[in-house]
C-alpha cells in the first residue's frame, strides 16, 4: 500500500503557501508513512527533494511536467496507472493543491487538498471559472477526501460543489516553532548586531503584490499612523514602483531574519482581503508580535482573540486612529498565545492527512 503525493509546487527558496504546506506534511510524517511515498518531483526541486527525503520515502520520480502544466494532465496519470498496475491497486494519489489531473482508473483511491477557492471568488476569469467547473469539479467528484485549511474554506467549497458535503475535512495547517518563535534578550541582542542595516522602530509587512493581499491599503495605512509613530519606518517583502525614504524593501527575506523582524516590529500589518488560512500572522504571534489584521475570510476564526483587528472597507486614517489607540493598551500574556498556537501543529496535520489516506486503503 503506498501513496503518491505531488510535490513539483515545493520550491524551498520561496517556501511559502501551498510550497510549505507540502514540504512540512511529508517532512513531519512518521517514519512508517514515509516508506509508503511515492513523491513527484520536477526537474526544478528534484535535487531538493533527494536531499531532504532520498533516504526516507520509497521512491522519488522526476516528472518532465512543471507544476499545472498542461502535460502533467497527461504524464501524471500515466505515472499513477504505471504504479498501480504492479501494486495491485493498492496505491492512492494525493494533491496537496488545487491541481487536478484527470485519473480515471478506478482503482486508485484520490485525495486533495482545496486550500480556498480565490480563483472563483476574487481573481474571476473565464479561464479560473473553465478550470474549476471542469478538472476541479471532476476530481472534487472523483476523491474520496478533499482536505481544507480552514472552516471558512469548507463553507466556500460547499457553496460551489455541495455535493461534497460528506468529504471535506478541516485539518489546519501547522506552524514551525522551531523556527519562529519569541527571542529572549540575549539572542535579541545577538541577531540585532548581525541585521545593523534595520531600523529599530517599525512596523511591518510580508507577504506580496497580489490585489488580495493588499498591500496598497498598508501602505496607506502606514502612512496614516506615521502620525503617531513619526521615528517608525514601514519594512516589507513587496516592491514598488516609487521611491519612499520611510520604506525599507527587502528583497530576500530568509526565515532567520523574518523571525527577528517579527520579534522586533512595533505591530505585523496583514489587511488581506481573502485568506483560506493565513499562515504569517499566526508566525508572528509565535515571535510576540502585535498583530493587525482584516476581519475578512478565514482570519478571525484562526487568529481568534488575539488580533487588533481593522474593517478595511474604511479610510485607513480611521483605522490608524483605532490601532494608535489598541496598540498603547494591547498586552497579550504570552503563554496564553502559546496555548491558542498549540492548535497549529505540522506533525498532527501530516498524520490527520495520512490515517485518512491509508485507512482507505
Amino acid at each position: 500500500m503506498i501513496c503518491i503525493v505531488d510535490c513539483r509546487c515545493i520550491n524551498l527558496k520561496k517556501n511559502h503557501g501551498i510550497s510549505r504546506y507540502t514540504f512540512e506534511i511529508i517532512r513531519n510524517s512518521q517514519d512508517y508513512v514515509k516508506e509508503r511515498l511515492v513523491l513527484l518531483s520536477s526537474g526544478k526541486n528534484h535535487e531538493q527533494l533527494e536531499k531532504h527525503f532520498g533516504k526516507s520515502v520509497r521512491e522519488i520520480i522526476k516528472l518532465k511536467s512543471t507544476f499545472l502544466s498542461p502535460l502533467e494532465n497527461i504524464e501524471i496519470p500515466y505515472v499513477v496507472n504505471k504504479i498501480a498496475n504492479y501494486t495491485n491497486g493498492k496505491v492512492a494519489y494525493f494533491s496537496p493543491s488545487f491541481s487536478s489531473p484527470p485519473i480515471v482508473n478506478k482503482n486508485v483511491r484520490m485525495f486533495i487538498t482545496i486550500h480556498d477557492i480565490m480563483h472563483i471568488e476574487f481573481y474571476k476569469s473565464m479561464k479560473n471559472k473553465l478550470y474549476y467547473s471542469t478538472l476541479v469539479k471532476y476530481y472534487i467528484k472523483r476523491a474520496n477526501k478533499i482536505f481544507t485549511v480552514s472552516y471558512y474554506s469548507k463553507e466556500r467549497i460547499l457553496k460551489y460543489y455541495p455535493l461534497a458535503r460528506d468529504k471535506v475535512e478541516v485539518v489546519y495547517p501547522g506552524l514551525d516553532f522551531s523556527t519562529f518563535s519569541k527571542l529572549d534578550q540575549e539572542n535579541k541582542k545577538k541577531y540585532s548586531d548581525e541585521f545593523k542595516f534595520l531600523p529599530t522602530k517599525f512596523f511591518l509587512f510580508i507577504g506580496n503584490n497580489k490585489p488580495h493581499k493588499n498591500f496598497s491599503y498598508a501602505y496607506k495605512l502606514f502612512k496614516e499612523l506615521k502620525k503617531y509613530y513619526p521615528e517608525h519606518k514601514l519594512i516589507t517583502n513587496v516592491g514598488f514602483n516609487f521611491k519612499d525614504k520611510e520604506v525599507l524593501f527587502l528583497e530576500k527575506i530568509n526565515d532567520r531574519l523574518l523571525n527577528y523582524l517579527y520579534n522586533t516590529c512595533e505591530a505585523f500589518i496583514y489587511p488581506s482581503l481573502y485568506e483560506g488560512f493565513g499562515l504569517p500572522p499566526l508566525e508572528a504571534l509565535a515571535c510576540g508580535a502585535k498583530v493587525i489584521s482584516s476581519t475578512l475570510a478565514s482570519l478571525p476564526e484562526v487568529l481568534g482573540n488575539f488580533a487588533i483587528y481593522i474593517d478595511v472597507t474604511k479610510p485607513a486614517e480611521e483605522n490608524a486612529k483605532i490601532i494608535a489607540e489598541n496598540l498603547t493598551k494591547w498586552n497579550l500574556y504570552y503563554q496564553d498565545v502559546k496555548r491558542f498556537l498549540e492548535r497549529y501543529d505540522w506533525r498532527q496535520c501530516s498524520e490527520k492527512i495520512f490515517k485518512y489516506i491509508f485507512d482507505t486503503l
